[in-house]
C-alpha cells in the first residue's frame, strides 16, 4: 500500500472519530433534554387540569345545592330542558367532565414511579397538542440528575451504534454496487 493511500486513510480514520464525537455528544444533549421536556409537559399539563377542574367545581357546586351532589344527574336533567341554551350548557358540563378525566389520566401515566415507564408512556400516549404547546415554549436545560444523564447516554449509545451499523450497510452496499466486484463475480 502506498503511503499516500495510507495517509488518507488515516485522515479519514480521524475525520470519522471527530464524526463520533461530535454525533454522542450531541445525542448525549437531546437525550438529556427528554427527561427536562416531560418535567416541563407534566407542569403544562398540570396547569390545565387545574383550570378544568376549577370551571368545574362551579357546576359541580350548583349540582351539590340542587341535585344531592350529583353532576350526572344534573347534566341528565339539563339534556332533557327543551331550552337549547341549557342542552348547550349540559354539553360543555359533559365535555369538561371528559376533559378532566382525560388530564387526569395523562397525569398519571406519566407520573409512574418507575422511570422507564414514564418515558415509555410519554412516548406513547402523551397528548400531542399539549407537547406542541410545551415545545413552543420549552426551554434547553442541562439537568444534573442520574435519570437525566443515563437518558443521555443510552440515546447517544443507541444513537452512535444505529449510526455505525448505517455507515457499515452502506459501504457494504457500496461494495457489492462496485464495478470491480461486478466483474469478480461474473
Amino acid at each position: 500500500m502506498n503511503i499516500y493511500l495510507s495517509d488518507k486513510l488515516a485522515m479519514f480514520r480521524v475525520i470519522n472519530n471527530i464524526i463520533d464525537r461530535c454525533f454522542f455528544t450531541v445525542t448525549f444533549i437531546v437525550g438529556v433534554q427528554l427527561p427536562a421536556f416531560i418535567i416541563q409537559y407534566k407542569h403544562r399539563l398540570s396547569g390545565h387540569l387545574s383550570e378544568a377542574k376549577l370551571h368545574l367545581v362551579e357546576f359541580q357546586n350548583i349540582a351539590d345545592l340542587h341535585y344531592q351532589g350529583n353532576l350526572s344527574a344534573m347534566i341528565t336533567k339539563y339534556q332533557a330542558n327543551s331550552e337549547p341554551s341549557i342542552v348547550n350548557t349540559a354539553e360543555i358540563i359533559d365535555q369538561l367532565v371528559i376533559r378532566v378525566e382525560y388530564l387526569q389520566s395523562q397525569l398519571s401515566v406519566i407520573t409512574n414511579d418507575v422511570y422507564i415507564e414514564r418515558i415509555y408512556n410519554f412516548i406513547v400516549y402523551a397528548d400531542k397538542v399539549i407537547i406542541k404547546d410545551t415545545l413552543t415554549d420549552f426551554s434547553l436545560t442541562i439537568p444534573l440528575e442520574i435519570n437525566a444523564l443515563s437518558t443521555g447516554a443510552v440515546i447517544a449509545i443507541v444513537g452512535l451504534i444505529a449510526k455505525e451499523i448505517i455507515v457499515s450497510l452502506l459501504k457494504l452496499l457500496g461494495k457489492k454496487m462496485s464495478p470491480s466486484h461486478q466483474k469478480s463475480s461474473h
